[in-house]
């Protein structure tokens, strides 16, 4: 018997592309509430942050930058810069795998990943 599957009038494409986990380094204004606006854009879109950092970097300018690990596909991980460099307070989003940071490779092997060179 022929397969009698209804047919989807929408074209969709399976993909299957490998997740890969992205440092990615947010300047924003250090301001209340910012902190909750980020974690609302990853938890409202089902992201996960496998690993965040805050930390003051310019006290004049009252600026604070996010360092997260988060993990997804390359459309995925290209949604989540875009959302967050829409977002206010956020100056400006870096891509630190992207760039090829050395201070990515120095924190992978600080959290246990051991790829990173060994420093003395």
């Amino acid at each position: 018997m022929p397969n009698t599957q209804p047919k989807s009038a929408y074209f969709i494409e399976e993909r299957h592309d490998k997740s890969e986990a992205h440092t990615l380094s947010v300047l924003v204004d250090n301001e209340p509430g910012v902190l909750a606006r980020i974690a609302g854009l990853f938890s409202g879109r089902g992201y996960n942050i496998d690993s965040l950092t805050v930390s003051e970097t310019e006290h004049a300018k009252h600026l604070s930058r996010f360092t997260i690990v988060t993990t997804g596909t390359p459309m995925v991980l290209g949604q989540i810069k875009s959302q967050l460099e829409r977002l206010v307070n956020v100056h400006r989003v870096v891509d630190l795998t992207v760039a090829g940071d050395p201070l990515e490779a120095r924190a992978g092997a600080a959290q246990g990943g051991g790829q990173g060179r060994e420093t003395h």
